[in-house]
């Protein structure tokens, strides 16, 4: 029985130290192996360092530093508490900080990429964003290249399809569809459109702000299928490619929430639809999870609220 009351008392002195403290001063000893160098780091007397030393070694029972006139070293003990505080006192930082940030103001710079198809409706959200948190800025870039989010300082990124395995976070917020129209005037006028194969006789608009670029992509029973397509007009701008499809300039790749209101009201019709590709998923994607600043996570929380409405 003699040694659990011992170790009870000894864990007892643990809990009654103001030990947080006395460690984080032990590590900053421990790093620099100097007590004047962690005195000065911390911006503490010396001697309130060596107090908080000689309180930690009388809590551990063990000593913990051997000091001589002209050098400090860690005893296998201090090595080995050293070993095991660092990553708590990493964790209890990282705590601290995520606290702070939750609680502070969205301000700053933000960084955004998507991809051009999603331009109209990323923006007008993005617009949103920062007139309800008037101390952000917004810097959105809308292309299709492959963009390295921490090598090019980009804060988070809106993509479709799955995610390739990688160190970045993925939330996904839904599905977005996508397929091919032309005005009604186009299609009374041209011969019935019957199988993806045929479109090498239509005229198409080649939407050149996608990877499909000018090979277009289908389902043709269970297996995938590209067709190469060609036409007069060609663009980098999905507000263009729509509204030639609406001046009966051909047939055109479009996001269906584009097409929905003029589908509906009957100026635009899809086509080759029991061919069209699967949905793909919409992720909200950002380097990590850890430390992101109060506007970057106001964002992520922002579009991932509103970005589902919009698909």
């Amino acid at each position: 029985m003699e040694r659990p009351r011992r170790q009870a008392a000894a864990a007892n002195r643990w809990v009654a130290l103001p030990q947080l403290e006395a460690v984080r001063v032990f590590a900053a000893v421990a790093e620099f192996l100097s007590f004047r160098e962690a005195a000065l780091a911390l911006g503490l007397p010396r001697s309130t360092v060596s107090r908080h030393i000689g309180l930690l070694e009388s809590a551990l029972g063990a000593r913990l530093l051997q000091r001589t006139t002209r050098r400090v070293s860690l005893t296998n003990a201090g090595e080995l508490f050293f070993a095991e505080v660092t990553p708590a006192l990493q964790s209890i930082g990282d705590a601290g900080r995520r606290l702070l940030d939750a609680q502070g103001e969205p301000r700053g710079l933000l960084r955004l990429s998507a991809t051009p198809s999603a331009a109209e409706r990323v923006g007008a959200l993005m617009l949103d964003f920062v007139e309800q948190n008037p101390h952000v800025r917004v810097d959105l870039d809308f292309s299709d290249r492959q963009i390295d989010l921490v090598a090019e300082g980009f804060d988070l990124a809106i993509r479709t399809g799955r995610l390739a395995d990688s160190t970045l976070v993925a939330r996904q917020v839904g599905e977005g569809a996508s397929g091919y129209y032309a005005s009604a005037q186009y299609v009374r006028s041209r011969p019935r459109l019957l199988r993806p194969a045929q479109l090498t006789g239509h005229d198409c608009i080649v939407f050149t702000g996608s990877s499909r670029g000018g090979r277009w992509a289908f389902v043709v029973g269970k297996r995938a299928q590209s067709v190469a397509v060609h036409g007069r007009i060609v663009t980098s701008s999905l507000a263009v490619a729509k509204l030639a499809v609406l001046r009966h300039h051909g047939i055109s790749w479009l996001p269906e929430p584009l097409a929905r209101a003029e589908v509906r009201a009957g100026r635009l019709i899809p086509v080759l639809t029991k061919f069209w590709p699967a949905s793909t998923p919409i992720q909200i994607v950002y380097p990590s999870a850890r430390h992101l600043a109060p506007q970057v996570r106001a964002a992520i929380e922002f579009l991932a609220k509103k970005l589902p409405e919009a698909l």
